[in-house]
């Protein structure tokens, strides 16, 4: 029953580092590109960096639980 949960838990890693990488991705990449073609009226670069800060503080966070739930033996 052991191997079970460790699979369980292995899977459920792999699937937080996916979204993780997700939300940096679409977070900090997509941001960054969509202000390089030409800042719109109301958006401030600041926007975009506040933006993609956050972006990759979740996707760290999320990274950093997926390593604990690998530590959880």
């Amino acid at each position: 029953m052991g191997d079970i949960n460790d699979e369980r838990r292995r899977l459920s890693a792999t699937w937080l580092n996916t979204i993780a990488s997700g939300v940096v991705s679409a977070g900090s990449c997509g941001s960054l590109l969509a202000y390089s073609f030409g800042p719109r009226p109301g958006i401030s670069g600041l926007q975009v960096l506040v933006v993609t800060t956050c972006a990759l503080g979740l996707g760290a966070t999320l990274h950093l639980l997926a390593r604990s739930l690998l530590n959880n033996r």
